[in-house]
């Protein structure tokens, strides 16, 4: 009888272990993330000169220093409790930007905020890219909403799939930096 408690008990500490450990990677699933994108951007040649979360949302930018252009990335975690995990997954709401700067940054913003304003825009759509600038420092960004599984991003628990996330980040950096351009060079030239 008393080895068959010893069983029993070892079952209960184990399925406790396994329910604090979900619990665990769904308070710190984002925070995990987070630390992913800042080691995957140096490892390509960027500087993280911005780090700033409230815990809920965190803002992430860096600089890549031959070409001085700059990437924004701001996490939020959406499945924050275990139900909310067991149920949706892990997802986060995603924006990343893509900034340059540029010689007349108040005027290539201004032809730029006005060649877009529509109506029919609803910028809290995912895919939809919109324009900002830091007049300050003339940089003129493009920025794109997603709402991201972040499953994809994990070998187990707590182990980053690396060439997953760079790929992703690469693909929606190319694809920011290819719209900015082109809509630089449209407005520049008109």
């Amino acid at each position: 009888m008393s080895e068959d408690l010893d069983q029993v008990y070892g079952q209960l500490v184990k399925r406790s272990w396994q329910r604090f450990d979900e619990q665990r990677m769904a308070r710190e699933v984002d925070d995990l993330l987070v630390g992913a994108v800042v080691t995957a951007m140096v490892a390509e040649g960027n500087v993280l000169i911005d780090l700033n979360s409230d815990g809920n949302h965190h803002h992430l930018r860096f600089e890549h220093p031959p070409t001085k252009s700059r990437v924004l990335f701001r996490l939020t975690h959406v499945t924050g409790d275990v139900l909310a995990a067991k149920t949706l997954g892990h997802y986060a709401a995603v924006q990343m930007g893509y900034g340059e700067q540029v010689q007349d940054a108040r005027t290539v913003w201004q032809a730029l905020k006005s060649e877009i304003k529509s109506g029919f825009l609803d910028v809290g759509e995912p895919g939809v890219m919109t324009v900002d600038a830091d007049l300050t420092t003339s940089y003129v960004y493009v920025q794109v909403e997603l709402l991201l599984d972040l499953a994809p991003y994990f070998a187990d628990q707590y182990t980053i799939k690396y060439p997953v996330l760079q790929q992703h980040l690469a693909a929606v950096r190319q694809a920011l930096a290819k719209y900015l351009r082109g809509r630089i060079t449209t407005t520049v030239s008109s």
